[in-house]
């Protein structure tokens, strides 16, 4: 199982629905920021591009198939504050 599915199925029901309903929106479009959900191209992919979207502590990284537009999460996780900006 991908580690972003097993980091998903691990999220309470509140948690998975608030991701779900972001993911939904990518749809739409999968590129620009909106309130409550900050997108982010990642440097260092060029084929395909990479993005990162943050809702609240959670992150998902996807890249989308622009041949199909077909949203793909390749990873899924919790940022924790511990260590940031020290």
């Amino acid at each position: 199982m991908p580690k972003a599915e097993k980091h998903l199925i691990k999220l309470n029901q509140r948690a998975f629905d608030k991701i779900y309903e972001h993911i939904e929106e990518l749809r739409n479009d999968p590129y620009n920021p909106r309130p409550n959900a900050d997108i982010k191209k990642l440097r260092g992919f060029k084929s395909p591009p990479m993005y990162r979207l943050r809702i609240g502590k959670q992150r998902l990284e996807y890249f989308v198939d622009e041949s199909d537009k077909t949203i793909y999460i390749a990873d899924a996780f919790m940022r924790s504050g511990d260590s940031d900006y020290r």
